[in-house]
Protein backbone atom coordinates (compact mmCIF):
# COMPACT_ATOMS: atom_id res chain seq x y z
CA UNK A 1 0.00 0.00 0.00
CA UNK A 2 1.41 3.42 -0.87
CA UNK A 3 2.11 6.01 1.77
CA UNK A 4 -0.47 8.80 1.52
CA UNK A 5 1.55 11.81 2.57
CA UNK A 6 0.30 15.00 4.16
CA UNK A 7 2.07 18.33 4.19
CA UNK A 8 1.58 21.89 5.32
CA UNK A 9 -0.50 24.14 3.11
CA UNK A 10 2.22 26.78 3.20
CA UNK A 11 4.98 24.27 2.47
CA UNK A 12 7.19 25.97 5.11
CA UNK A 13 8.14 22.58 6.53
CA UNK A 14 10.30 21.86 3.44
CA UNK A 15 13.70 23.30 2.77
CA UNK A 16 14.44 24.31 -0.82
CA UNK A 17 16.80 21.41 -1.48
CA UNK A 18 14.20 18.89 -0.36
CA UNK A 19 11.55 20.60 -2.46
CA UNK A 20 13.72 20.41 -5.60
CA UNK A 21 14.32 16.70 -4.97
CA UNK A 22 10.59 16.18 -4.58
CA UNK A 23 9.92 17.88 -7.91
CA UNK A 24 12.41 15.53 -9.55
CA UNK A 25 10.80 12.46 -7.99
CA UNK A 26 7.22 13.62 -8.53
CA UNK A 27 7.27 16.02 -11.49
CA UNK A 28 4.29 18.22 -12.11
CA UNK A 29 2.79 17.62 -15.54
CA UNK A 30 3.13 20.78 -17.62
CA UNK A 31 0.08 22.00 -19.50
CA UNK A 32 -1.66 18.64 -19.14
CA UNK A 33 -5.28 19.76 -18.75
CA UNK A 34 -5.21 19.24 -15.00
CA UNK A 35 -8.60 20.84 -14.36
CA UNK A 36 -9.37 17.82 -12.14
CA UNK A 37 -6.25 18.19 -10.03
CA UNK A 38 -7.98 18.73 -6.66
CA UNK A 39 -10.45 17.19 -4.27
CA UNK A 40 -11.64 19.31 -1.36
CA UNK A 41 -13.42 17.97 1.70
CA UNK A 42 -13.85 18.50 5.42
CA UNK A 43 -16.42 19.96 7.78
CA UNK A 44 -16.70 21.30 11.30
CA UNK A 45 -14.35 24.16 10.53
CA UNK A 46 -15.38 25.93 13.76
CA UNK A 47 -15.07 22.79 15.86
CA UNK A 48 -13.52 23.14 19.33
CA UNK A 49 -11.55 19.94 18.52
CA UNK A 50 -9.82 20.91 15.26
CA UNK A 51 -7.46 17.94 15.16
CA UNK A 52 -9.96 15.81 13.23
CA UNK A 53 -12.24 18.53 11.85
CA UNK A 54 -11.75 21.27 9.28
CA UNK A 55 -10.80 21.65 5.66
CA UNK A 56 -8.55 19.34 3.65
CA UNK A 57 -7.27 19.43 0.07
CA UNK A 58 -5.97 16.62 -2.12
CA UNK A 59 -3.42 17.47 -4.82
CA UNK A 60 -3.05 14.91 -7.61
CA UNK A 61 -0.08 16.60 -9.24
CA UNK A 62 1.99 14.47 -6.87
CA UNK A 63 2.13 10.68 -6.86
CA UNK A 64 0.94 9.48 -4.51
CA UNK A 65 -1.49 12.39 -4.04
CA UNK A 66 -0.71 14.89 -1.30
CA UNK A 67 -3.26 15.54 1.45
CA UNK A 68 -2.93 18.80 3.39
CA UNK A 69 -5.07 20.94 5.72
CA UNK A 70 -6.75 23.96 4.24
CA UNK A 71 -8.13 26.58 6.60
CA UNK A 72 -11.50 27.83 5.36
CA UNK A 73 -14.90 28.81 6.72
CA UNK A 74 -17.18 26.61 4.62
CA UNK A 75 -18.08 22.98 5.18
CA UNK A 76 -18.41 20.29 2.52
CA UNK A 77 -21.14 17.68 2.66
CA UNK A 78 -21.79 15.74 -0.58
CA UNK A 79 -21.94 18.86 -2.80
CA UNK A 80 -18.57 19.83 -4.25
CA UNK A 81 -17.73 21.92 -7.31
CA UNK A 82 -14.09 22.79 -8.02
CA UNK A 83 -12.45 24.89 -10.73
CA UNK A 84 -8.73 24.61 -11.56
CA UNK A 85 -6.77 25.87 -14.55
CA UNK A 86 -5.10 23.58 -17.10
CA UNK A 87 -1.89 23.52 -15.05
CA UNK A 88 -3.75 22.29 -11.98
CA UNK A 89 -3.84 25.51 -9.96
CA UNK A 90 -6.95 25.83 -7.80
CA UNK A 91 -9.04 28.87 -8.82
CA UNK A 92 -12.44 28.55 -7.12
CA UNK A 93 -14.70 26.11 -5.36
CA UNK A 94 -18.22 25.81 -3.95
CA UNK A 95 -20.21 23.75 -1.49
CA UNK A 96 -23.37 24.81 -3.31
CA UNK A 97 -23.98 27.90 -1.19
CA UNK A 98 -21.48 30.40 -2.62
CA UNK A 99 -18.44 30.41 -4.91
CA UNK A 100 -15.14 30.96 -3.08
CA UNK A 101 -11.88 32.28 -4.50
CA UNK A 102 -8.34 31.26 -3.54
CA UNK A 103 -8.43 33.51 -0.46
CA UNK A 104 -11.40 31.38 0.69
CA UNK A 105 -13.67 34.42 0.64
CA UNK A 106 -16.85 34.74 -1.40
CA UNK A 107 -15.83 35.52 -4.97
CA UNK A 108 -16.97 38.87 -6.34
CA UNK A 109 -20.71 38.42 -7.12
CA UNK A 110 -20.36 34.74 -6.16
CA UNK A 111 -22.88 34.79 -3.32
CA UNK A 112 -26.20 32.91 -3.25
CA UNK A 113 -25.63 30.00 -5.58
CA UNK A 114 -28.72 27.78 -6.03
CA UNK A 115 -31.13 30.37 -4.59
CA UNK A 116 -34.41 29.53 -2.87
CA UNK A 117 -35.80 28.20 0.38
CA UNK A 118 -33.32 25.30 0.49
CA UNK A 119 -30.45 27.80 0.20
CA UNK A 120 -32.03 29.95 2.92
CA UNK A 121 -32.35 26.99 5.27
CA UNK A 122 -28.85 25.57 4.66
CA UNK A 123 -26.78 28.68 3.95
CA UNK A 124 -24.77 28.26 7.17
CA UNK A 125 -23.93 24.63 6.41
CA UNK A 126 -23.57 23.07 2.94
CA UNK A 127 -26.06 22.63 0.11
CA UNK A 128 -27.84 19.29 0.67
CA UNK A 129 -27.56 17.55 -2.69
CA UNK A 130 -25.33 15.05 -4.44
CA UNK A 131 -22.21 15.86 -6.48
CA UNK A 132 -24.26 17.06 -9.45
CA UNK A 133 -22.08 19.93 -10.63
CA UNK A 134 -18.89 20.57 -12.63
CA UNK A 135 -16.85 23.36 -14.20
CA UNK A 136 -15.94 23.49 -17.91
CA UNK A 137 -13.45 25.80 -19.67
CA UNK A 138 -15.51 28.20 -21.78
CA UNK A 139 -14.53 27.62 -25.46
CA UNK A 140 -12.84 30.59 -27.06
CA UNK A 141 -12.77 32.56 -23.79
CA UNK A 142 -9.43 33.06 -22.08
CA UNK A 143 -9.58 32.18 -18.37
CA UNK A 144 -13.37 31.89 -18.35
CA UNK A 145 -15.27 28.91 -16.96
CA UNK A 146 -18.89 27.78 -17.16
CA UNK A 147 -20.14 26.03 -14.04
CA UNK A 148 -23.16 23.72 -14.35
CA UNK A 149 -25.07 22.96 -11.15
CA UNK A 150 -28.25 21.26 -10.01
CA UNK A 151 -30.44 22.52 -7.17
CA UNK A 152 -33.28 21.05 -5.06
CA UNK A 153 -36.90 22.12 -5.07
CA UNK A 154 -38.09 22.93 -1.56
CA UNK A 155 -40.74 20.61 -0.14
CA UNK A 156 -40.53 17.95 -2.85
CA UNK A 157 -36.84 17.04 -2.80
CA UNK A 158 -36.82 17.04 -6.61
CA UNK A 159 -33.53 17.93 -8.29
CA UNK A 160 -34.39 21.16 -10.03
CA UNK A 161 -33.70 23.65 -11.53
CA UNK A 162 -30.61 22.94 -13.64
CA UNK A 163 -28.44 26.08 -13.79
CA UNK A 164 -25.22 27.44 -15.20
CA UNK A 165 -22.99 30.18 -13.82
CA UNK A 166 -20.04 31.90 -15.54
CA UNK A 167 -16.77 32.66 -13.72
CA UNK A 168 -14.27 35.07 -15.30
CA UNK A 169 -10.83 34.60 -13.75
CA UNK A 170 -9.59 37.78 -15.43
CA UNK A 171 -11.71 39.81 -13.02
CA UNK A 172 -10.94 41.24 -9.60
CA UNK A 173 -7.17 41.25 -10.10
CA UNK A 174 -7.01 37.57 -10.90
CA UNK A 175 -9.17 36.38 -8.01
CA UNK A 176 -12.08 36.03 -10.42
CA UNK A 177 -15.63 37.33 -10.53
CA UNK A 178 -18.99 35.84 -11.42
CA UNK A 179 -20.39 37.48 -14.56
CA UNK A 180 -23.56 35.35 -14.93
CA UNK A 181 -25.24 33.47 -12.12
CA UNK A 182 -28.00 30.91 -11.73
CA UNK A 183 -29.09 30.98 -15.37
CA UNK A 184 -31.88 28.41 -15.67
CA UNK A 185 -31.38 25.68 -18.28
CA UNK A 186 -34.22 23.38 -17.21
CA UNK A 187 -37.03 24.77 -15.01
CA UNK A 188 -38.51 23.50 -11.76
CA UNK A 189 -41.12 21.52 -13.71
CA UNK A 190 -38.30 19.12 -14.78
CA UNK A 191 -36.78 16.90 -12.08
CA UNK A 192 -33.34 15.97 -13.34
CA UNK A 193 -31.05 12.99 -13.43
CA UNK A 194 -27.32 13.27 -12.76
CA UNK A 195 -25.64 15.46 -15.45
CA UNK A 196 -22.46 14.52 -17.33
CA UNK A 197 -20.17 16.40 -19.72
CA UNK A 198 -18.06 15.25 -22.66
CA UNK A 199 -15.77 16.99 -25.13
CA UNK A 200 -17.22 17.70 -28.58
CA UNK A 201 -15.57 15.91 -31.49
CA UNK A 202 -13.91 19.17 -32.58
CA UNK A 203 -11.80 19.06 -29.42
CA UNK A 204 -12.88 22.51 -28.27
CA UNK A 205 -16.58 22.58 -27.40
CA UNK A 206 -18.53 20.55 -24.83
CA UNK A 207 -21.72 18.50 -24.69
CA UNK A 208 -23.67 18.42 -21.42
CA UNK A 209 -26.18 15.58 -21.01
CA UNK A 210 -28.97 15.35 -18.45
CA UNK A 211 -32.23 13.42 -18.23
CA UNK A 212 -35.71 14.02 -16.90
CA UNK A 213 -36.27 11.78 -13.90
CA UNK A 214 -38.87 9.01 -14.31
CA UNK A 215 -39.45 9.93 -17.94
CA UNK A 216 -38.01 8.88 -21.33
CA UNK A 217 -36.43 12.27 -22.06
CA UNK A 218 -32.79 13.20 -22.48
CA UNK A 219 -31.60 16.79 -22.89
CA UNK A 220 -28.29 17.87 -24.39
CA UNK A 221 -26.68 21.30 -24.32
CA UNK A 222 -23.78 22.52 -26.43
CA UNK A 223 -21.21 24.83 -24.86
CA UNK A 224 -19.34 26.65 -27.64
CA UNK A 225 -17.86 30.15 -28.14
CA UNK A 226 -21.39 31.61 -28.36
CA UNK A 227 -22.30 30.26 -24.91
CA UNK A 228 -24.71 27.56 -23.81
CA UNK A 229 -27.05 26.33 -26.55
CA UNK A 230 -30.08 24.09 -26.11
CA UNK A 231 -31.78 22.14 -24.75
CA UNK A 232 -31.92 19.58 -27.55
CA UNK A 233 -34.51 17.00 -26.55
CA UNK A 234 -34.37 13.25 -27.27
CA UNK A 235 -37.13 10.78 -26.41
CA UNK A 236 -35.78 7.35 -25.56
CA UNK A 237 -37.62 4.45 -27.25
CA UNK A 238 -38.02 2.68 -23.91
CA UNK A 239 -37.88 3.52 -20.23
CA UNK A 240 -38.50 1.69 -16.98
CA UNK A 241 -42.00 2.85 -16.13
CA UNK A 242 -41.68 2.76 -12.31
CA UNK A 243 -40.26 5.65 -10.29
CA UNK A 244 -36.63 6.21 -11.24
CA UNK A 245 -33.89 6.46 -8.63
CA UNK A 246 -31.59 9.42 -9.22
CA UNK A 247 -28.24 7.72 -9.65
CA UNK A 248 -24.76 8.83 -10.65
CA UNK A 249 -24.57 8.57 -14.44
CA UNK A 250 -21.39 8.22 -16.49
CA UNK A 251 -19.92 8.74 -19.94
CA UNK A 252 -16.85 6.80 -21.02
CA UNK A 253 -13.47 8.57 -21.04
CA UNK A 254 -13.32 8.17 -24.86
CA UNK A 255 -16.75 9.85 -25.12
CA UNK A 256 -18.37 7.04 -27.10
CA UNK A 257 -20.66 5.45 -24.48
CA UNK A 258 -23.26 7.14 -22.27
CA UNK A 259 -24.83 5.27 -19.35
CA UNK A 260 -27.99 6.49 -17.67
CA UNK A 261 -28.37 4.55 -14.45
CA UNK A 262 -31.64 3.89 -12.67
CA UNK A 263 -30.43 2.43 -9.39
CA UNK A 264 -33.69 0.62 -8.79
CA UNK A 265 -34.34 -0.87 -12.23
CA UNK A 266 -31.35 -1.03 -14.55
CA UNK A 267 -29.02 0.65 -17.03
CA UNK A 268 -29.64 2.44 -20.33
CA UNK A 269 -26.47 2.07 -22.42
CA UNK A 270 -26.14 4.33 -25.48
CA UNK A 271 -23.58 4.99 -28.17
CA UNK A 272 -22.93 8.73 -28.28
CA UNK A 273 -21.93 10.75 -31.34
CA UNK A 274 -19.54 13.52 -30.25
CA UNK A 275 -20.14 15.40 -33.49
CA UNK A 276 -23.94 15.54 -33.64
CA UNK A 277 -24.79 14.88 -29.99
CA UNK A 278 -27.05 12.00 -31.09
CA UNK A 279 -27.76 8.84 -29.08
CA UNK A 280 -28.01 5.42 -30.75
CA UNK A 281 -27.81 1.67 -30.18
CA UNK A 282 -29.78 1.64 -26.91
CA UNK A 283 -29.12 -1.48 -24.85
CA UNK A 284 -31.16 -2.14 -21.72
CA UNK A 285 -29.69 -4.03 -18.80
CA UNK A 286 -32.49 -4.64 -16.27
CA UNK A 287 -31.95 -5.47 -12.61
CA UNK A 288 -34.16 -8.51 -12.13
CA UNK A 289 -32.97 -9.48 -8.69
CA UNK A 290 -35.45 -7.93 -6.19
CA UNK A 291 -32.73 -6.75 -3.82
CA UNK A 292 -30.23 -5.58 -6.44
CA UNK A 293 -29.73 -1.82 -6.04
CA UNK A 294 -26.83 0.04 -7.68
CA UNK A 295 -26.94 3.81 -7.72
CA UNK A 296 -23.41 4.84 -8.77
CA UNK A 297 -21.57 4.20 -12.04
CA UNK A 298 -18.03 5.09 -13.08
CA UNK A 299 -15.88 4.03 -16.04
CA UNK A 300 -12.35 2.68 -15.97
CA UNK A 301 -9.80 4.63 -18.06
CA UNK A 302 -10.08 2.01 -20.85
CA UNK A 303 -13.77 2.96 -21.43
CA UNK A 304 -14.49 -0.78 -21.48
CA UNK A 305 -15.05 -1.66 -17.85
CA UNK A 306 -17.97 -0.06 -16.02
CA UNK A 307 -18.22 -0.15 -12.23
CA UNK A 308 -21.59 -0.17 -10.50
CA UNK A 309 -21.95 0.16 -6.77
CA UNK A 310 -24.24 0.55 -3.82
CA UNK A 311 -23.12 1.15 -0.26
CA UNK A 312 -22.65 -2.59 0.30
CA UNK A 313 -20.79 -3.77 -2.85
CA UNK A 314 -18.90 -2.90 -6.04
CA UNK A 315 -19.49 -4.78 -9.30
CA UNK A 316 -17.78 -4.65 -12.69
CA UNK A 317 -19.23 -5.02 -16.20
CA UNK A 318 -17.36 -5.51 -19.47
CA UNK A 319 -19.31 -3.45 -22.03
CA UNK A 320 -17.38 -5.05 -24.88
CA UNK A 321 -18.52 -8.57 -23.93
CA UNK A 322 -21.00 -10.37 -26.23
CA UNK A 323 -23.20 -10.90 -23.16
CA UNK A 324 -22.75 -7.86 -20.93
CA UNK A 325 -24.92 -9.27 -18.14
CA UNK A 326 -22.83 -12.45 -18.00
CA UNK A 327 -19.69 -10.35 -17.47
CA UNK A 328 -21.01 -9.02 -14.16
CA UNK A 329 -18.44 -9.67 -11.45
CA UNK A 330 -18.72 -8.64 -7.82
CA UNK A 331 -15.24 -7.46 -6.92
CA UNK A 332 -15.93 -6.33 -3.34
CA UNK A 333 -18.48 -6.64 -0.57
CA UNK A 334 -18.36 -4.00 2.12
CA UNK A 335 -16.41 -5.47 5.02
CA UNK A 336 -18.54 -3.76 7.67
CA UNK A 337 -15.78 -1.68 9.20
CA UNK A 338 -16.38 1.70 10.80
CA UNK A 339 -14.10 4.72 10.96
CA UNK A 340 -12.99 5.71 13.48
CA UNK A 341 -15.58 3.64 15.39
CA UNK A 342 -19.24 2.58 15.41
CA UNK A 343 -21.71 3.69 14.12
CA UNK A 344 -19.74 5.48 11.36
CA UNK A 345 -19.72 2.73 8.74
CA UNK A 346 -17.53 3.14 5.66
CA UNK A 347 -19.79 1.80 2.92
CA UNK A 348 -19.15 2.69 -0.74
CA UNK A 349 -20.63 6.03 -1.75
CA UNK A 350 -19.53 8.52 -4.43
CA UNK A 351 -16.92 7.34 -6.99
CA UNK A 352 -14.61 9.41 -9.17
CA UNK A 353 -11.98 8.41 -11.72
CA UNK A 354 -8.89 10.31 -10.63
CA UNK A 355 -6.33 11.86 -12.99
CA UNK A 356 -3.92 9.12 -11.90
CA UNK A 357 -6.15 6.42 -13.44
CA UNK A 358 -7.39 5.07 -10.11
CA UNK A 359 -11.02 5.13 -8.91
CA UNK A 360 -11.68 6.67 -5.50
CA UNK A 361 -14.80 6.22 -3.36
CA UNK A 362 -15.98 8.43 -0.55
CA UNK A 363 -17.86 6.66 2.22
CA UNK A 364 -21.43 6.63 3.47
CA UNK A 365 -20.77 8.50 6.72
CA UNK A 366 -18.53 11.16 8.15
CA UNK A 367 -15.40 8.99 8.38
CA UNK A 368 -11.61 8.99 8.10
CA UNK A 369 -11.42 6.64 5.10
CA UNK A 370 -11.62 6.44 1.32
CA UNK A 371 -11.72 3.26 -0.76
CA UNK A 372 -9.59 2.89 -3.89
CA UNK A 373 -9.50 0.71 -7.02
CA UNK A 374 -5.83 0.57 -8.00
CA UNK A 375 -6.07 -1.06 -11.48
CA UNK A 376 -9.61 -0.48 -12.79
CA UNK A 377 -8.69 -1.47 -16.38
CA UNK A 378 -8.11 -5.06 -15.28
CA UNK A 379 -10.95 -7.60 -15.07
CA UNK A 380 -12.37 -9.03 -11.85
CA UNK A 381 -10.35 -9.10 -8.67
CA UNK A 382 -7.25 -8.07 -10.65
CA UNK A 383 -8.72 -4.56 -10.50
CA UNK A 384 -7.37 -4.59 -6.93
CA UNK A 385 -9.95 -2.79 -4.83
CA UNK A 386 -8.63 -1.81 -1.41
CA UNK A 387 -11.23 -0.95 1.20
CA UNK A 388 -10.09 1.84 3.56
CA UNK A 389 -7.02 2.12 1.33
CA UNK A 390 -6.59 5.77 2.20
CA UNK A 391 -6.51 7.01 5.79
CA UNK A 392 -7.76 10.59 6.01
CA UNK A 393 -6.52 12.98 8.66
CA UNK A 394 -9.80 14.95 8.79
CA UNK A 395 -13.39 13.78 8.71
CA UNK A 396 -15.04 13.63 5.28
CA UNK A 397 -18.84 13.73 5.15
CA UNK A 398 -19.33 11.73 1.94
CA UNK A 399 -17.82 14.41 -0.31
CA UNK A 400 -16.20 13.55 -3.66
CA UNK A 401 -16.23 15.90 -6.66
CA UNK A 402 -16.98 14.15 -9.97
CA UNK A 403 -15.08 15.44 -12.99
CA UNK A 404 -15.48 15.03 -16.75
CA UNK A 405 -12.53 13.87 -18.86
CA UNK A 406 -10.75 17.17 -19.56
CA UNK A 407 -7.97 15.39 -21.48
CA UNK A 408 -10.18 14.03 -24.25
CA UNK A 409 -9.25 15.71 -27.53
CA UNK A 410 -10.29 15.74 -31.17
CA UNK A 411 -12.23 12.90 -32.73
CA UNK A 412 -9.67 12.52 -35.50
CA UNK A 413 -11.13 11.93 -38.94
CA UNK A 414 -14.68 12.77 -37.86
CA UNK A 415 -16.75 15.19 -39.97
CA UNK A 416 -16.59 17.73 -37.16
CA UNK A 417 -12.80 17.51 -36.72
CA UNK A 418 -12.24 20.80 -38.52
CA UNK A 419 -10.31 22.97 -36.06
CA UNK A 420 -7.00 21.08 -35.91
CA UNK A 421 -6.10 23.14 -32.89
CA UNK A 422 -4.41 20.51 -30.73
CA UNK A 423 -0.72 19.81 -30.90
CA UNK A 424 1.64 17.23 -29.38
CA UNK A 425 2.31 17.93 -25.74
CA UNK A 426 -0.86 19.92 -25.07
CA UNK A 427 -2.22 17.22 -22.77
CA UNK A 428 -5.15 16.07 -24.92
CA UNK A 429 -5.76 12.47 -25.97
CA UNK A 430 -7.15 12.18 -29.50
CA UNK A 431 -9.38 9.28 -30.51
CA UNK A 432 -9.91 7.82 -33.97
CA UNK A 433 -13.26 8.35 -35.66
CA UNK A 434 -15.45 5.48 -36.69
CA UNK A 435 -18.93 5.69 -38.27
CA UNK A 436 -21.43 5.67 -35.39
CA UNK A 437 -24.34 3.28 -35.29
CA UNK A 438 -27.43 4.42 -37.13
CA UNK A 439 -29.99 5.91 -34.78
CA UNK A 440 -33.22 4.00 -35.28
CA UNK A 441 -36.10 5.57 -33.43
CA UNK A 442 -38.22 3.03 -31.61
CA UNK A 443 -35.63 0.25 -31.54
CA UNK A 444 -33.60 -1.04 -28.62
CA UNK A 445 -31.94 -4.24 -27.48
CA UNK A 446 -33.10 -5.88 -24.26
CA UNK A 447 -30.14 -7.58 -22.63
CA UNK A 448 -30.38 -10.54 -20.25
CA UNK A 449 -31.17 -9.19 -16.81
CA UNK A 450 -29.00 -9.30 -13.72
CA UNK A 451 -30.20 -11.80 -11.13
CA UNK A 452 -33.33 -13.91 -11.03
CA UNK A 453 -36.56 -12.83 -12.69
CA UNK A 454 -39.14 -11.44 -10.31
CA UNK A 455 -42.49 -13.08 -9.79
CA UNK A 456 -45.42 -11.03 -11.01
CA UNK A 457 -46.90 -10.87 -7.52
CA UNK A 458 -43.60 -10.02 -5.87
CA UNK A 459 -43.58 -7.24 -3.30
CA UNK A 460 -42.44 -3.77 -4.44
CA UNK A 461 -38.78 -2.92 -4.23
CA UNK A 462 -37.58 -1.24 -1.09
CA UNK A 463 -37.44 2.54 -1.50
CA UNK A 464 -33.96 3.91 -0.89
CA UNK A 465 -33.42 7.51 0.29
CA UNK A 466 -32.21 10.00 -2.29
CA UNK A 467 -28.90 11.82 -1.88
CA UNK A 468 -30.76 15.01 -0.98
CA UNK A 469 -32.72 13.18 1.71
CA UNK A 470 -29.55 11.59 3.06
CA UNK A 471 -27.72 14.93 3.11
CA UNK A 472 -30.56 16.67 4.95
CA UNK A 473 -30.95 13.88 7.49
CA UNK A 474 -27.23 13.58 8.18
CA UNK A 475 -26.75 17.32 8.52
CA UNK A 476 -29.67 17.54 10.93
CA UNK A 477 -28.11 14.79 13.06
CA UNK A 478 -24.65 16.35 13.09
CA UNK A 479 -24.60 19.70 14.92
CA UNK A 480 -20.86 19.91 14.28
CA UNK A 481 -21.73 20.81 10.70
CA UNK A 482 -23.28 24.09 11.77
CA UNK A 483 -20.67 26.75 11.12
CA UNK A 484 -20.94 30.30 9.90
CA UNK A 485 -19.89 31.03 6.36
Amino acid sequence: MPVWECYSQTGLSFNMKGFIIMLILFPLAADAQQHDNFQLYGYGNNSPVPALFGGMAVDYSFQPPKFYPQKRKVDFSFYSGIGSDSSGHLMFYTNGISIRDTTHKVMLYGDTLNPGLIWQQWKDDAYPNGPFCFSLPSPGKQNQYTFFHLAIEYGTGLSSPFYYTVVDMNGNNGLGKVTMKNKILLPTSVSCTSPVAVKHGNGRDWWVIIGELSSPYLYTFLLDPTGVNGPFKTEMPYWYSAQEYQSINAISPDGNTYVRSDGEHGLYIFDFDRCSGAFSNLRLLPFNEPDFFSFATVFAPDSRHLYMSSWSFVTQLDLSAPDIAASLDTIAYFDGKASPNEPFLTGFFIPNLGPDGKIYYSTTNGTLSWHIIHSPDLPGVAADIEQHGIDLTKYNNGTMAIYPNYRLGEWEGAPCDTLNGQKPGDGFSKTSWFPPAESKIGQYKLLPGIGQAREKDDTPRKRHPTMAEMAIERAAQAPILNSKN
